[in-house]
C-alpha cells in the first residue's frame, strides 16, 4: 500500500496498471481534486454505489450522493483537507449499511481516499475506545475525557475555568420514578445544559447527577453562567405524568490560579461544590484555600472519630428534668461528650454532624444506649428510680434491628423498659413517617417511653401527632429563649402546652434559663422543665447526688439559678 509521500501517490495515478492493482486490493478507491471533483475511482467504489463511471467521473459527490455532507467520507476528507495530514478512522455508512475503515491521504492536487469493510474485532475496539471517553447514558464526554482535555489545556498553558454542577434533590426524583425514570430526567437535563452552552464551553457528565463545564472565559463569568442554567432548570421536567423542578449547586476553579494539574483542579472544584451545598443550595462557590485546610482537618477528625468509637472515648453528661409543680427530679437527658485524647472534651456540635455525614451515628447511638442503661441499673442498685432519655438519630430510625438492640441492652442490664425514654426529633419523624411510626410502635410494645423532641421546629401535622405512640412532647428551646408575658413566643408555648395536654401527653419545656421563664411555664401548666434554670448537665455521680437532694416534694423555691 502506498504511504504518504506525495510524489509516490501522484506518479501512479496515470499509470496504465493502476486500475488492475487497485481492483486486486479489494478496496474502494477515489481521488477528488481540490474542488471535490472526482478524477478517478475504481470499480469497487462504483459497485458499492451501484453507479457507472460516467455518473461519477467529472462530478462531485454532492451531485450523485444525497446528504454527502453528513457521511463519513465527507467528514474524513474535510478533516484531512484542513490538517493536510493522513488520517484513518472507522465510521458507519448509512448508504452501504455497514461499518467501514476509511483512510485519506493528502496529495498535491487533491485527496486520495481508500475504504473497505471494517472487521468485527476492529469495530468492537472502536466502540470500546469511544465508550472509554463517552458517557453511555447522555452521550456527553465523561470524566476521562474531561481529565484528558484539561491536561491538554494545562500543558498548553491556556487559561480556563472548570465548573462542577450538581443537581439538588435528585434523590427525590429517583424515589418517585425509580432509577429508569431518573435516567430519563438526567438525559433531559443533559440536553438542556448542552443546548445552553455558549461558544468556548464544553459540557461533560461525570457521574450520577454531576456535570462539568470547561470554559475559556474568566472565572468571574461563572455566577452569571450558573444563573443562566438555573433559569433554564426552572422549567419543569415532565416524566410519567410527574413534574420536577430541579436546580444546581456549583463549584468553580480557574487555571492557573487554583492549580497546575487536572486532578488537583477537579479536587478543588469538588471542595467548592461541597461548600456550596453545605451553605445553601442553588449557589456557586469559587475555591478558597481555607476549604482545603478544612477538608484535611475533617479527614483527620473522621479517622480519629472512628478510633474513638472502637476505644469508647465517649462519656455522658446528664441534664436533670424537674417537675414544675413539686421541684422533684423526674428524669434526665443523656448528653454525649467526646473525651478526645489531645483536643480535650469536645461538645456534640463539634463531631456529631461529621458522624452523621460518615454514617457513624448508629454506632454512637448504641454506645449512648449502653451507657445510659448502665447508669439506670447502677442508680436502682442505690435505690434511686429515675427515667433517663436518649436521642435516636435518623440512622437508628432506619435500622430495622433498633428495637431488638434496645431490648437486648435492657435485658442484659436487668432494667425495666419504662425507665428508658427515646427522643426522636420532629424533623426526623417527618422525613420518613412510615419508618418512624414503625420504630415508635416497636418501642412502645417493649414498654419504652417515646418523646418527640424539638417540637415546633418541624412540619408534623396534628393528624400525625395524634397517631404517633408517644408519651412526651418536648417544646424546642428556641420558643423558650425569648419568652415574655404577652409576647408571640409566650402565646405559641401556651398553645403547644394545651395541644400536648389535649393529647394526654407530658409537656417538657427545654432551654429554660431564668426564674421568669420557669414561672411563666408554671402558670401555663407545663409539666416539666429542663434547662440551666433548673440544673446544668452533670456527671453520673453528680446526678445521683442531685436526685437524692430533691427526693422529697419541695416548694417552687427549689428552682434556683
Amino acid at each position: 500500500m502506498m504511504r504518504d509521500h506525495p510524489d509516490a501517490v501522484r506518479a501512479p495515478v496515470a499509470a496504465h496498471d493502476l486500475p488492475a492493482l487497485l481492483r486486486l486490493a479489494g478496496e474502494a478507491v477515489v481521488f477528488v481534486d481540490n474542488d471535490w471533483v472526482v478524477r478517478y475511482c475504481n470499480d469497487v467504489y462504483l459497485s458499492n454505489l451501484g453507479m457507472s463511471s460516467d455518473r461519477v467521473i467529472g462530478r462531485t459527490p454532492f451531485d450523485y450522493q444525497p446528504l454527502f455532507e453528513r457521511s463519513i467520507f465527507y467528514e474524513s476528507i474535510q478533516q484531512c483537507r484542513q490538517s493536510r495530514q493522513p488520517l484513518s478512522r472507522i465510521g458507519y455508512s448509512t448508504v452501504l449499511g455497514r461499518w467501514l475503515m476509511v483512510r485519506v491521504f493528502p496529495v498535491e492536487d487533491g485527496m486520495m481516499m481508500l475504504a473497505n469493510d471494517a472487521s468485527e474485532s476492529v469495530v468492537q475496539q472502536y466502540h470500546l475506545a469511544g465508550q472509554a471517553v463517552k458517557d453511555t447514558l447522555t452521550g456527553l464526554p465523561n470524566k476521562l475525557a474531561l481529565t484528558r482535555d484539561m491536561t491538554d489545556l494545562v500543558e498548553a498553558g491556556e487559561p480556563f475555568c472548570l465548573t462542577l454542577l450538581s443537581l439538588n434533590r435528585f434523590k427525590d426524583v429517583n424515589d418517585a420514578l425509580g432509577y429508569a425514570g431518573g435516567d430519563r430526567v438526567l438525559m433531559e437535563i443533559a440536553s438542556r445544559l448542552q443546548s445552553g452552552t455558549v461558544e468556548g464551553e464544553v459540557l461533560f457528565r461525570l457521574n450520577g447527577d454531576e456535570f462539568a463545564v470547561v470554559s475559556r472565559k474568566e472565572i468571574a463569568h461563572c455566577p452569571a453562567r450558573v444563573e443562566a442554567w438555573q433559569t433554564a432548570a426552572k422549567h419543569p421536567v415532565l416524566i410519567d405524568g410527574k413534574s420536577f423542578v430541579l436546580g444546581y449547586s456549583a463549584g468553580a476553579v480557574a487555571f492557573p490560579r487554583d492549580g497546575d494539574a487536572a486532578e488537583l483542579l477537579l479536587k478543588r472544584a469538588a471542595l467548592s461544590l461541597h461548600h456550596a451545598k453545605r451553605n445553601g443550595r442553588y449557589k456557586v462557590a469559587t475555591f478558597d484555600p481555607a476549604l482545603e485546610l478544612q477538608s484535611t482537618l475533617r479527614a483527620e477528625l473522621e479517622a480519629e472519630l472512628r478510633l474513638a468509637i472502637l476505644e469508647r472515648q465517649f462519656t455522658l453528661m446528664f441534664q436533670p428534668q424537674g417537675c414544675l409543680r413539686t421541684g422533684q427530679v423526674v428524669g434526665a437527658e443523656a448528653l454525649i461528650r467526646w473525651q478526645h485524647p489531645t483536643r480535650g472534651l469536645l461538645m456534640p456540635g463539634q463531631f456529631l454532624p461529621l458522624a452523621q455525614d460518615c454514617g457513624l451515628m448508629g454506632q454512637i447511638d448504641r454506645l449512648v444506649l449502653e451507657q445510659a442503661v448502665a447508669l439506670v441499673a447502677a442508680m436502682q442498685r442505690n435505690n434511686l428510680q429515675l427515667r433517663l432519655s436518649i436521642n435516636l438519630s435518623v440512622d437508628s430510625l432506619a435500622d430495622p434491628t433498633m428495637a431488638e438492640q434496645v431490648h437486648t441492652v435492657l435485658q442484659a442490664a436487668q432494667v425495666e423498659p419504662a425507665w428508658l425514654e427515646v427522643e426522636i426529633t420532629e424533623d426526623s419523624l417527618m422525613k420518613d413517617v412510615e419508618t418512624s411510626t414503625r420504630v415508635m410502635e416497636e418501642m412502645s410494645r417493649l414498654g419504652v417511653c417515646v418523646s418527640i423532641d424539638d417540637f415546633g421546629t418541624g412540619y408534623s401535622s396534628f393528624a400525625y401527632l395524634a397517631k404517633f405512640p408517644v408519651s412526651t412532647l418536648k417544646i424546642d428551646r428556641s420558643f423558650i429563649k425569648d419568652m415574655q408575658e404577652g409576647a408571640a413566643s409566650h402565646k405559641i408555648v401556651k398553645g403547644m402546652v394545651r395541644l400536648g395536654h389535649s393529647l394526654q401527653l407530658t409537656v417538657v419545656a427545654e432551654g429554660a434559663e431564668t426564674a421568669e421563664q420557669i414561672e411563666l411555664l408554671r402558670r401555663l401548666h407545663c409539666n416539666v422543665v429542663q434547662g440551666y434554670g433548673y440544673a446544668r448537665p452533670m456527671t453520673p455521680d453528680a446526678l445521683q447526688s442531685f436526685v437524692l437532694s430533691r427526693q422529697a416534694p419541695q416548694a417552687m423555691s427549689a428552682f434556683s439559678i
